[in-house]
């Protein structure tokens, strides 16, 4: 998930995971790189069979989780990268697809994707049958992405049971290019290891994730990896969305706003179905309301008046509070003033979710108390039941839900591949002319190189951390080849961050997957 600095103070939960005996963690030291023990001994597995139905038919399948060497150019080993994958039985593996998942953070390991959302065995708090807490039952997952691929849920370097070996440290891959270059090593270590090069290969990415997900998928296919598809899922692909003392943040925001703040029956349009709304939201925050930000103090008061009044319409704050911020509200002070006189805090993750703080008067939140109870809590439990007690993967190692200080620690800098039309000099000269992180460049780059790659965008109506409207702008811009647009297909699901986590949209979000492979896939 893209986490908050509000969030990254939440203390970290440990779990316990495989054993393997203490010569399979003695290589922290390794540097004979010619060591023929080396990967027998990292890439031990632990499987498990098991049948799952979908619409009425079978599928014998194994899980499966293990560790992959990933050694540098000069043939060292650098790290092992854990993951989680599920394998259809017997099935042929040249025309049997293979995605590789991971979430977001930076910082995240792949926990919630999996058992939240897209594995085969999930689970759904509004599904449990009981109230909210232990025991968290894993149910069959009717909706899983398997019925369409193979999956494997990869965790990157400082979380999961992820690690740097011999003379790296975990810190050296904490930034975008590094981070993206394990990821996509790892990839190709699992097709080496497994046979799957003849596969159809996807990748898929949540919050966060979408950032390397555009980064890996230039890299893979740089190195002669082609993918047949990518998907994006609560996209974040510029982060100069988050500039200072820039207006664009608001404009894209605004719709999120007003999808939030018709949820909870505040704005003057309710008697409109939401999409159609939205639609007109749109068109407000993109046309006056953004020609309104651009004039800053040159806008009349009059004006100024008049679009208050309009603003307040579609985000239920009122006029004179909008007047206030001069029509800039930011998230966190929308979040703590739409339901202030009922004493309740709008979620982050989702706008649909309530809160209380200590106290009514503050302007900002004390936090977003969904991660800890809708997240952390059930999936720190989940994995370790199923790691161990259903697969007999037990360790002595600390397994990292959230990475320790990786978001703080992380390098944004990332040079975009070569884009007509933009200076050299603006990516040479960063100490002049700071640049912000841009992979949209990344994924189009992709897409140009291998026009048949398809892109998927899923979007949350209530997603405060990665609003749709944003998302909707970059992949607006990524390209400009209509052919190549074609290729791109959204999705819009009456959800928030956490857009898997929700029965409704999980539903919807299998019946467009069963499509968008299938589009992928020529079939």
């Amino acid at each position: 998930m893209f986490f908050s600095s509000i969030q990254r103070g939440f203390a970290l939960l440990a779990l316990s995971s495989f054993l393997l005996g203490p010569a399979a963690f003695a290589h922290g030291n390794v540097r004979d790189e010619a060591d023929p023990g080396l990967a027998d001994t990292v890439e031990k597995t632990a499987q498990a069979g098991d049948r799952i139905t979908f619409g009425g038919t079978a599928m014998d399948y194994t899980s499966t989780a293990g560790k992959l060497l990933i050694r540098n150019d000069d043939n060292e080993p650098i790290a092992e990268v854990f993951y989680v994958a599920y394998t259809q039985d017997g099935a042929d593996s040249g025309t049997r697809p293979v995605t590789f998942l991971w979430d977001g953070g930076p910082g995240g390991a792949t926990t919630a994707g999996n058992y939240l959302g897209f594995g085969p065995l999930r689970y759904s708090a509004a599904q449990q049958g009981h109230p909210p807490g232990a025991p968290y039952r894993l149910k069959p997952n009717e909706h899983s992405l398997l019925q369409h691929s193979d999956l494997v849920f990869l965790d990157p370097v400082g979380t999961g049971y992820s690690r740097a070996l011999g003379g790296a440290r975990d810190s050296q891959f904490w930034g975008v290019d590094a981070d993206a270059d394990v990821t996509s090593r790892a990839i190709s270590r699992y097709l080496s290891r497994n046979d799957r090069w003849q596969s159809p290969k996807f990748i898929l990415g949540v919050s966060y994730g979408t950032t390397r997900a555009a980064v890996v998928s230039n890299m893979l296919q740089s190195r002669g990896v082609g993918l047949n598809g990518v998907i994006l899922v609560a996209t974040v692909l510029n982060f100069g969305a988050f500039s200072n003392g820039m207006d664009h943040k608001f404009v894209v925001d605004l719709p999120t706003m007003a999808a939030t703040a018709w949820y909870h029956g505040k704005t003057a349009y309710q008697d409109r179905p939401l999409p159609e709304f939205l639609a007109e939201a749109r068109d407000f925050a993109q046309g006056d309301y953004a020609n309104a930000l651009f004039q800053g103090n040159g806008l009349s008061d009059e004006a100024r008046d008049a679009m208050a009044r309009r603003l307040s319409g579609y985000i239920g704050l009122s006029p004179d509070y909008i007047q206030k911020t001069h029509l800039r509200v930011s998230v966190i002070r929308f979040r703590k003033e739409l339901l202030r006189d009922q004493g309740l805090v709008i979620g982050r993750m989702d706008g649909r979710t309530l809160m209380t703080d200590f106290d009514h008067a503050g302007e900002e939140p004390e936090s977003d108390y969904w991660v800890v109870s809708e997240y952390l809590m059930p999936v720190n439990a989940i994995l370790l039941d199923f790691l161990g007690n259903r697969l007999g993967y037990r360790t002595e190692q600390r397994y990292k839900v959230i990475g320790d200080g990786i978001i703080q620690a992380w390098d944004w800098s990332h040079a975009p591949p070569s884009v007509a039309g933009t200076s050299q000099r603006e990516y040479d000269d960063r100490n002049i002319f700071p640049q912000n992180t841009w992979v949209a460049a990344d994924l189009g780059v992709a897409m140009r190189s291998n026009p048949s790659l398809q892109v998927f965008q899923m979007n949350g109506y209530f997603d405060f951390a990665t609003p749709f409207s944003m998302a909707e702008y970059d992949l607006s811009h990524m390209t400009f080849d209509k052919k190549l647009a074609s290729n791109i297909t959204v999705g819009y699901y009456e959800t928030g961050h956490g857009i898997f986590m929700d029965d409704k949209a999980l539903a919807q979000i299998n019946q467009d997957m069963k499509k968008f492979y299938a589009k992928a896939l020529g079939r």
